[in-house]
C-alpha cells in the first residue's frame, strides 16, 4: 500500500501540543485478556491488528473533532456577521460550513483498514502502522484549518478580514479532503 504524503500546512507562531501516539496508550491499556492473546500462537498477528485499527478509530475521531470545532467557528462568525448587519460572506462562510461538515463526516466514518478473519485481501500490521502514520498527518492539517479560521475567531469578526480567511479556508479544506480521499483509496486497495 502506497500513500501519498500526508496533509500539513505551516503553524506560525505558537503551535498546539502534537498529539501523542494513540498506539502506546492501547497497548498499555491492555486487560488480561488482550495480554493472553498476545501470548497463543498465531492470534498475536491478530490481536496486535484490532489494537492498531483500535488505536487509528480514535486517532481520526480526534481529527473529525477538530473539524467540528473549525465548523464551529464558520458557523458562530456567520451567525456575529449577521448580527452585526454584514451580510456579504453570508453564503460564503455557508459554503465554508457545509464543507467542513462533509470532510468531519468523510473522517468520522473512514475505513478502519479492517479486513475480518479470512478476508479476499489482507491488511498487514505494517500497512497498518503506516495507515496511522498518515492519518496523524491529519492532526497537523486540521490545526492549521482551524488556525486559518482565527480571523474569524473572536467576538465580532471584521467584514475586511473574513475574505481571505474564507479564501484560505476554502483552500486547506481541498487539500485535506484530496489526501483523506487518497487515503481511502489506498485503503480500499484501489489507488496504484
Amino acid at each position: 500500500m502506497t500513500m501519498p504524503p500526508p496533509p500539513s500546512g505551516p503553524r506560525p507562531g505558537a503551535s498546539p501540543p502534537s498529539p501523542v501516539d494513540i498506539r502506546q496508550r492501547v497497548d498499555q491499556d491492555r486487560g488480561f485478556l488482550k495480554k493472553v492473546q498476545l501470548l497463543l500462537p498465531g492470534f498475536r498477528g491478530y490481536r496486535q491488528g484490532e489494537d492498531d485499527r483500535a488505536a487509528d478509530s480514535l486517532l481520526r475521531l480526534q481529527v473529525a473533532d477538530r473539524v467540528h470545532r473549525a465548523a464551529t467557528i464558520v458557523t458562530t462568525a456567520r451567525a456575529s456577521l449577521s448580527n452585526a448587519g454584514d451580510f456579504a460572506h453570508l453564503s460564503d462562510l455557508a459554503q465554508v460550513a457545509s464543507e467542513l461538515n462533509v470532510l468531519e463526516g468523510q473522517i468520522r466514518h473512514a475505513e478502519q483498514g479492517y479486513t475480518g478473519i479470512s478476508p479476499a485481501t489482507r491488511m498487514s500490521v505494517g500497512a497498518l502502522d503506516q495507515l496511522y502514520e498518515y492519518d496523524y498527518g491529519f492532526v497537523t492539517a486540521a490545526d492549521a484549518l482551524t488556525q486559518s479560521l482565527a480571523p474569524l475567531n473572536v467576538p465580532s469578526p471584521s467584514p475586511t478580514d473574513a475574505g481571505p480567511a474564507i479564501q484560505n479556508a476554502r483552500g486547506r479544506i481541498r487539500q485535506v479532503t484530496a489526501a483523506f480521499q487518497a487515503r481511502t483509496k489506498a485503503v480500499q486497495g484501489v489507488q496504484v
